[in-house]
């Protein structure tokens, strides 16, 4: 359909034409044959202006469904979630929405005055560029990814249609640097360098790459590299001013490294077995498994002894305690369709969280009888907690790269949302509402044990102490999911209203383990 609107603006621009002729040249041709001669001529020079406009028209078709065929070819056959999910094709995707589609839509307005882009279009913003960008690099980090094989296509077993170009790898690059994960955005900076080098027709210049790149670098204090890819910036532009400023301020960088030594870089901050826990390779000792048991609990209420629910001891000291099979599919989809609709960004108080990458919900049995069942299924697998302290559901969705840093549930200075009085978190009941292909696991750190997301199953443990002590044993963390998408249901269980379900144990303060274990014997 488009040559044909192309025509349209082809044969508006002819007839403007006659008119402009008509408007120069003196009238009454009819009463001389050589004047008939001239409109002959001017006929035929519009068909071949005409002919011109034609080829010009079909050119820009031609090209536009060349761009449209090379678009496509990347989503061919592709599963929808593994798809969008993967971290470099969720980015490839993010940045055709954000440019690729807006550059060919200014060019349908300027020529057929219609919109490829209206404002029933769903496009992202740049801050979804450079987060998809900030949870790749998250990922490249925890799970050990090489950036050569990302860029061949391959992400633990999975793989996308093609391999990267080297201004694909640029962008990512650049991306990451933008979002200031120096480090990481520099490995790219070299992949799209050797693509280039490699490249027949590369889409991009060498300039613009080592541009970039040399800044990336200084932000990151590799200093020796910055200096010398600015060389070779400066070999293929000697006269770039940008350039030879940095040259002089690398310079004066190393001479400063040189007198004074280089400057130390910020250490990781989480657990050093986090990110074992979440790759899984950090096992458990054959001592410690023997003891742990699968069973059926039938005593919280009489229900119970119909339908006992499925218990797996994950560990004894501290309980913790993993239920399968504790909610169907069918109520798994509902408890989803409930969710999407109203999903927003995980905050912590008011703000925007940055440790938690999610998008969350609070759903209360008024929003539907569902979230009631899961309240009193809740009851029966905390043995018997009181309801009055429960939480509403909250229903989380992670995004690329999502996670939620090790962190308490709990905090004896702070309790959570404290306007409603209802003080600490006294225990936590997480359901998986989705099974997670690679990543997306609960890891406690202190314990060196990790629990993987089983669709339908829902983990539970204990956040204090009998004497409402936070019990630090139970440090946690949401590990990034690579590959899938995570959904999961909380439920917390506060300690107010727990007075006569579970009363205070009167031992002091940072007593011994051992002390009260003797309490328990008396």
């Amino acid at each position: 359909m488009a040559a044909p609107n192309f025509l349209l603006s082809t044969l508006g621009s002819v007839l403007f034409f006659l008119l402009v002729v008509e408007a120069q040249i003196p009238s009454e041709f009819y009463s001389s044959i050589q004047n008939m001669e001239l409109l002959l001529k001017s006929e035929l020079a519009i068909l071949d202006r005409l002919d011109k406009i034609i080829r010009l028209s079909e050119a820009r078709v031609s090209e536009l469904k060349r761009q449209r065929d090379s678009l496509r070819q990347d989503l061919e056959g592709v599963d929808s979630l593994e798809y969008v999910s993967n971290p470099v094709s969720a980015f490839l995707m993010t940045k055709r929405l954000l440019k690729d589609y807006q550059d060919i839509d200014a060019l349908i307005r300027k020529e057929l005055d219609v919109m490829l882009i209206d404002d029933t279009t769903v496009i992202p913003a740049t801050v979804d560029l450079l987060g998809v960008a900030e949870g790749l690099s998250r990922l490249q980090d925890l799970y050990l990814l090489e950036v050569e094989d990302m860029a061949d296509g391959y992400m633990y077993g999975y793989r996308l249609n093609r391999k990267l170009n080297a201004k694909e790898c640029y962008e990512i690059a650049l991306a990451m640097s933008q979002s200031t994960v120096f480090e990481n955005a520099n490995k790219w900076f070299r992949e799209a360098l050797r693509r280039w080098e490699a490249e027949k027709s590369p889409k991009v210049s060498k300039v613009e790459i080592l541009d970039y790149f040399t800044f990336s670098l200084f932000e990151d204090a590799e200093y020796q590299e910055a200096y010398d890819r600015t060389i070779d910036l400066l070999r293929l532009d000697p006269k770039n001013e940008g350039a030879l400023q940095k040259k002089e301020t690398f310079a004066m960088w190393l001479k400063f490294v040189e007198e004074n030594g280089p400057t130390p870089k910020e250490p990781k901050l989480s657990h050093p077995l986090y990110e074992p826990l979440c790759r899984g390779e950090v096992h458990r000792f054959a001592d410690e498994l023997s003891k742990l048991r699968c069973r059926l609990d039938t005593k919280t209420t009489p229900f119970l002894r119909l339908a006992p629910l499925k218990v797996e001891e994950v560990s004894l000291e501290p309980p913790i305690y993993l239920y399968h099979k504790v909610i169907s599919d069918e109520e798994i989809d509902k408890l989803i369709e409930l969710g999407k609709a109203r999903l927003n960004r995980a905050t912590v108080g008011q703000m925007v969280s940055q440790v938690r990458i999610s998008q969350n919900v609070w759903l209360s049995e008024e929003v539907d009888p569902l979230l009631g069942v899961l309240q009193r299924r809740t009851y029966d697998m905390s043995r018997g907690l009181s309801m009055q302290g429960f939480d509403m559901v909250q229903v989380n969705n992670y995004g690329i790269g999502g996670h939620n840093i090790p962190h308490y549930d709990c905090d004896s200075e702070y309790p959570p949302f404290p306007q409603f009085n209802m003080g600490n978190r006294l225990a936590t009941l997480m359901y998986y509402l989705s099974d997670v292909e690679v990543g997306g696991g609960t890891v406690f750190p202190r314990l060196s044990l990790g629990v993987f997301p089983i669709k339908g199953s829902a983990i539970f443990w204990h956040n204090v102490h009998h004497n409402g002590n936070v019990d630090e044993r139970m440090l946690h963390a949401g590990c990034p999911t690579l590959i899938g998408s995570k959904w999961v249901a909380n439920i917390w269980i506060h300690e107010y209203h727990q007075e006569f379900v579970l009363p205070c144990k009167l031992y002091a303060e940072n007593l011994p383990e051992d002390i009260g274990k003797e309490e328990d014997s008396n």
